[in-house]
């Protein structure tokens, strides 16, 4: 319900709203109380429009502005041949994979790594580099010419294509890694018997399909890994919509996905770095068309009739002690269809494939019998004046309907504020 009560006269919309702009500014470095957005775009959820905290600590978090500019990242960058700091997202990527298998001392000698849609990123040479033997994929050659990658020139089919020259040598990349081509929705059977300290993907498992099957990798690349392993994994996040974006090629997902998939790993035994959901200060919007070439942090892409701004999120995860199967029922977030009658919260559950009810709705209404702006609540339906102005109006009992609540709270703002007369 909205109760508005009509000012003292009529005042024009003004050209810029404070706090969620409608006209187009060129989204440099501006506060973000004011940065601005075209007409039809949504603006960056202001949830996400919050500092970074802890920025040194290994988390599982959006690539931000603020991160970027720590001294740790340059020099990653630069050990692993892929020079200055330019503030680009996929630098971001790389960076946080390092500094997260680095801290938990997988990038050592000894350790073997197993890498997924490599591509022509420049981490494995830079973990051989370090001393770990890695197996390098990516996709069969007759998909990897599919969807993006045909026009990108990211896919790589052989151990000399991933090689990044000026980190270590040729020779003695090939003596510490191995080349398999890989379907990421069908890791092969062998590479799945906990054999390796570490796993990697980086901006790929948004193209392995639905949020279905991304999860299904994450489980799977799990299974690669010896317990206490350590898999680092970065993919595309929405910063402006709650509805994900999924087509064949390439899915945004949104907060909802990356909590539900967390949900479900741990509740398998497996222990996923704290999630910070801090964009910090929006910096470089990329909106060109030829956008993978330009330095961004955030990015706009338009599909259809939606204007989708996304950066990346890393999630880094360590394997638990054992494979647990994932249970029927998840704790708090079931994915069982259970008959939605009155249910605490806690438990109740959706059908397979729906999203959750948000949790900042999950509270209890406050002040019931105030006259306010609110949503339907099974509380605000239990008052006894409901009934009242329900059996006054010819609607019968209370039958805890949506549509009843509707005809009550209208009939109580307009009687609380004298126009019924």
């Amino acid at each position: 319900s909205l109760i508005i009560i009509k000012g003292a006269k009529d005042v024009p919309v003004p050209e810029i709203l404070p706090k969620r702009a409608v006209m187009w500014v060129k989204p440099t470095v501006l506060p973000r109380s004011v940065a601005s957005y075209p007409i039809g775009m949504k603006p960056i959820l202001p949830e996400f429009l919050v500092d970074s905290t802890e920025l040194n600590a290994v988390k599982s978090r959006l690539a931000s502005y603020e991160h970027m500019q720590l001294p740790w990242m340059e020099e990653y960058l630069l050990a692993m041949g892929e020079g200055e700091n330019r503030l680009h997202r996929k630098q971001w990527e790389f960076a946080v994979i390092a500094q997260a298998l680095d801290r938990h001392g997988k990038l050592a000698t000894g350790k073997t790594g197993l890498g997924f849609a490599v591509g022509l990123e420049p981490l494995a040479t830079y973990f051989a580099k370090r001393g770990a033997r890695v197996t390098v994929s990516d996709m069969p050659m007759q998909q990897g010419n599919q969807g993006d990658w045909a026009h990108t020139a990211q896919h790589s089919d052989n151990i000399d294509k991933v090689w990044r020259a000026g980190v270590m040598p040729l020779e003695e990349f090939r003596a510490r890694a191995n080349f398999r081509a890989i379907d990421m929705n069908n890791i092969p059977s062998d590479l799945m018997q906990g054999q390796y300290d570490f796993v990697w993907s980086c901006g790929s498992l948004e193209h392995v399909g639905r949020a279905q099957k991304s999860l299904e990798f994450i489980i799977n690349s799990l299974r690669c890994l010896k317990p206490g392993g350590v898999a680092a994994h970065t993919t595309e996040f929405l910063l402006n919509d709650k509805v994900t974006h999924e087509d064949t090629y390439l899915n945004f997902f949104t907060e909802r996905e990356i909590r539900d998939w967390v949900a479900v790993i741990e509740s398998m035994g497996h222990t996923v770095l704290p999630l910070e959901f801090a964009a910090g200060t929006i910096v470089n919007v990329d909106a060109l068309a030829e956008h993978r070439m330009d330095d961004h942090i955030q990015l706009m892409d338009t599909h259809g009739t939606r204007r989708l701004i996304h950066t990346s999120i890393s999630l880094i995860i360590i394997k638990g002690a054992k494979d647990v199967p994932v249970p029927e029922i998840l704790p708090k977030r079931a994915v069982m269809w259970v008959k939605p009658t009155v249910l605490p919260r806690s438990v109740a559950s959706y059908p397979i494939g729906m999203k959750p009810i948000l949790p900042e709705f999950l509270v209890d209404p406050t002040e019931l019998n105030d006259v306010k702006s609110r949503l339907a609540s099974y509380e605000h339906m239990q008052l006894p004046w409901m009934e009242e102005y329900l059996l006054a109006m010819g609607d019968g009992q209370n039958r805890l309907h949506r549509k009843q609540w509707e005809f009550a709270v209208i009939a109580q703002a307009l009687d609380r504020h004298g126009k019924l007369a």
